[in-house]
């Protein structure tokens, strides 16, 4: 789900490189001054889209990268954390409700691997599978809420794991009118090196709880 997100987001930033050279669109000055004069509800409109996007399996680096552009590095990362999270664990909640043998039939044998990650670190497993990019972000929120692991370890764990690529993709976000720029292309530097470092972390992990069974 992850590569599709970035997929999305390459078509989106080409879509409107390309429809710029004959419309003109708002830069980002122009949205942020549309949410400003939302006021209020604007962020809280913004984190409910995140939440429920996040629980429908739609792309998270489209709505973090459009965080930086909407709101800026600093609040939209913020906006888009607590969204992501409210999302996971409404997924979570959701799976706990359904119960194991539902959502067994939408993760088949990767079920059991993320029980027995879960069984030996939760906050860890959770940190893991936020970096990892062969796992699909909401199909491991519903697959999470029918391990052992604790709601409130699952929560604080995806909080913390979702900053990293969170930031960045807003400073992408808030960067998309240059997309050239220096801080753009050390962010997309960086998140390659998050990307890499979560599948060696994310693949010890999975080793060791094998072994461990």
């Amino acid at each position: 789900m992850r590569r599709v997100g970035l997929i999305v987001l390459v078509l989106l930033v080409v879509a409107l490189a390309v429809a710029a050279q004959f419309v003109d669109l708002p830069d980002g000055a122009q949205l942020r001054a549309l949410v400003d004069r939302a006021g209020g509800w604007a962020p809280i409109a913004f984190v409910a889209v995140c939440a429920a996007g996040t629980a429908v399996f739609f792309p998270k680096p489209v709505l973090a990268t459009a965080a930086g552009l909407l709101f800026g590095v600093g609040w939209g990362s913020a906006l888009a954390i607590i969204g992501f999270t409210a999302g996971a664990m409404i997924a979570f909640g959701v799976a706990r409700g359904l119960g194991r043998e539902t959502v067994k039939g939408w993760l088949g044998a990767r079920l059991a691997v993320l029980e027995r990650v879960f069984e030996r670190r939760g906050v860890e497993a959770t940190l893991v599978i936020r970096l990892l990019p062969v796992l699909p972000f909401t199909l491991a929120n519903y697959g999470a809420g029918v391990t052992s692991v604790r709601g409130r370890h699952f929560a604080l764990g995806t909080a913390l794991g979702l900053v990293p690529s969170t930031v960045l993709a807003a400073v992408l976000g808030d960067a998309l009118s240059d997309l050239g720029s220096p801080r753009s292309i050390v962010a997309l530097a960086i998140w390659a090196v998050l990307a890499a470092v979560g599948v060696w972390w994310g693949r010890n992990l999975i080793t060791g709880a094998l072994r461990a069974s």
